[in-house]
């Protein structure tokens, strides 16, 4: 039912978040005036080399700092990945902010990639004419790029110019900037809302006050987007927007009266059904976390907010922007190391009823949603699809139940138990895979990697996990059991054959299989492949699997030998890049759109590995950012 009013809010719904520093107030601002001489003309000049480097893929022609720290969707990338790799043009629409008191500048435009329209959301910092900071958010969401570049330019009201004499302090426009986000967050529709009669908000390319064609499909049967901005704040809608944090206002454009954030909007899906201020009540169907990264800009006159324009892209649940507190200053290393099965820091002093006693108790406490059930020790962790979160937030708000399909893998010498299910929260179905850490009878570490079936018909599909297949759950004979080590090995050359695209470096069983998020792709059974019924040694034959470069770091988490059962995560990255390959004895193939996009998948996989090959392989799948990393990996 709030699959059309989602498209709309996740295509820029009411965005920018966070909680944190008030970037851009005056003592920062005017230390560095002196050392940034560079004025409007000149910051706006900084974009325009960016940008003609960037369709040009070729960053040795921006004047960069030797320090340069970029990231882009709030992950730190080298200059010359993510959108650097796949850009090959500019779109019309291109909106600058400029602040030459911080040496700051943000922009909103439109580029094209691999000739598809992208929004991108750019920042610079330029210290003594060198770019020092690049930070961007890329929304690949094609009709909104579309929709934004067919305006192709700014509302005028965002580019006039406010009288001297009207101009507001730094302080006060980051101030009413912030009233937005702590007005939204509240969401009771009671707080103070500095709006003008007349504003208005864009969201990735489409207006969402003041447009009543948006109602047409009355997802709600409310007239939301009809109305303007303080009539939307005060109905209390926005109540599933659960927490704004990280807000950081990074441009201060005075002679305009704009201010340039960057922000997170976090939805914890605990809100079950809204309640407005007029009495309506609505069923609430966004019930799984999920996160939103936002950059937007706040056009502001004589203390009030007359336009917002906003571009969000989602993100796991818990993403971090890449800038505050405790971010790496360097790109994560994708080094290669041999396969390592975890330690023996277990002490042995847990067996595998014991492990699977505290899995169990783990699961109960989710289903509970109340982790002091469980034996935590002191300085205990808990992350969710790579994101370090509070323990109780994330999928302890969300679980109502699990699936069917339920396997246990135990690894006492590491003294870790994980688990690899089904789930359901609200409706919605997931795939999970769950690892517990035991020391001293303690948990001191838990790890979720979980996929939703957010579209029915999609690629994840937990309805054809009904149980374990029954080799998995099998013992391998006592006398013919592979050490840790080997075990780990056998397992990582499946990464190596993908790679190097030959099958023959893995060691595959003749009546292999692959199942990924519930579908089988090993022989393939899903609709439009172009694998089709090649066994998984042929598949990787074909290199259709080179714009997969390169699969780091792998982290093997559970070795549970009793079953020759290895559990690892890993991360895929594909560079989108490679656009064809020629498959042996075919000619050119043109790979699928969605390998032509830079993004990683953090993959949870499990192999069944006897008499040295590999029988089994089945794994869960979450796309994040690219060049992400695990929490775990840091």
């Amino acid at each position: 039912m709030l699959r059309g009013l989602l498209r709309f809010l996740c295509s820029g719904a009411i965005a920018v978040l966070a909680a944190g520093v008030l970037a851009g107030t005056p003592s920062r601002a005017a230390s560095q005036a002196a050392a940034n001489p560079c004025d409007r003309a000149c910051l706006d000049g900084f974009v325009d080399q960016y940008l003609t480097a960037l369709a040009a893929r070729d960053s040795s022609k921006l004047p960069v700092a030797n320090n340069v720290r970029f990231t882009e969707n709030g992950t730190m990338l080298n200059l010359n990945e993510g959108l650097w790799g796949t850009a090959n043009g500019l779109g019309k629409f291109r909106l600058y902010t400029d602040d030459p008191a911080a040496g700051e500048v943000g922009f909103i435009g439109v580029v094209k990639e691999w000739d598809r329209p992208a929004i991108l959301v750019l920042r610079l910092k330029v210290e003594n004419r060198k770019i020092t900071e690049i930070e961007t958010i890329v929304n690949r969401d094609i009709p909104g790029a579309t929709a934004l570049d067919k305006i192709a330019t700014p509302d005028p009201v965002l580019t006039a110019t406010v009288p001297l004499a009207e101009r507001a302090s730094r302080e006060d426009l980051t101030r009413i900037a912030n009233m937005y986000f702590s007005g939204l967050e509240r969401g009771d529709g009671k707080g103070v809302y500095p709006f003008t009669p007349d504003c208005n908000r864009i969201e990735g390319g489409t207006q969402t006050t003041n447009n009543p064609a948006l109602d047409a499909p009355r997802p709600y049967s409310y007239p939301i987007f009809s109305m303007g901005c303080e009539a939307q704040f005060k109905t209390g809608f926005f109540k599933f927007v659960t927490r704004i944090r990280d807000r950081r206002f990074m441009v201060v454009d005075r002679e305009r009266g704009l201010v340039f954030a960057f922000v997170f909007f976090d939805h914890n899906g605990t809100v079950k059904t809204l309640t407005l201020n007029d009495g309506s009540v609505f069923p609430e169907s966004l019930r799984h976390p999920f996160t939103w990264e936002i950059g937007v800009v706040f056009k502001i006159e004589k203390g009030k907010i007359r336009f917002i324009q906003g571009v969000p892209t989602q993100a796991q649940y818990g993403l971090k922007s890449g800038w505050g507190p405790g971010s790496a200053t360097k790109r994560a290393s994708w080094a290669v190391e041999p396969p390592q099965p975890p330690s023996a820091s277990g002490k042995g002093d847990c067996d595998r009823k014991c492990l699977n006693g505290f899995m169990n108790k783990f699961r109960a406490a989710l289903l509970e949603h109340d982790p002091s059930r469980l034996p935590l020790a002191p300085n205990a962790r808990y992350t969710e699809n790579g994101q370090d979160l509070k323990i109780g937030d994330g999928l302890w708000g969300t679980l109502d139940g699990f699936g069917s399909y339920q396997l246990m893998l135990d690894d006492p010498i590491a003294g870790e138990v994980s688990y690899f299910g089904t789930t359901d929260e609200g409706g919605m179905g997931g795939i999970v895979v769950a690892r517990v850490k035991v020391v001293d009878r303690k948990i001191s570490e838990m790890e979720v990697i979980l996929t939703r079936q957010e579209t029915r018909g999609g690629f994840t599909r937990p309805e054809n996990l009904t149980e374990p297949k029954p080799a998995l759950l099998k013992d391998l004979d006592p006398s013919d059991r592979p050490s840790r080590q080997q075990l780990a090995a056998a397992a990582d050359l499946y990464f190596e054959a993908i790679e190097k695209s030959d099958g023959s470096l893995a060691r595959f069983d003749k009546d292999v299989t692959r199942i990924e998020n519930g579908t089988q792709t090993c022989p393939s059974n899903f609709a439009g492949s172009k694998l089709g019924m090649l066994d998984c040694e042929k598949q990787l034959n074909t290199h259709l699997f080179e714009y997969i470069t390169p699969i780091r770091p792998r982290r093997y988490i559970t070795v549970d030998e009793q079953k020759g059962l290895v559990l690892g995560v890993f991360m895929f990255n594909t560079p989108g890049t490679i656009k064809s390959v020629d498959v042996p004895g075919v000619g050119k193939v043109d790979e699928s759109a969605a390998a032509t996009r830079p993004f990683s998948e953090e993959v949870a996989e499990l192999f069944k590995i006897k008499d040295g090959k590999i029988h089994d392989v089945v794994a869960v799948m979450v796309t994040l950012p690219y060049g992400a990393t695990s929490d775990w990996t840091q």
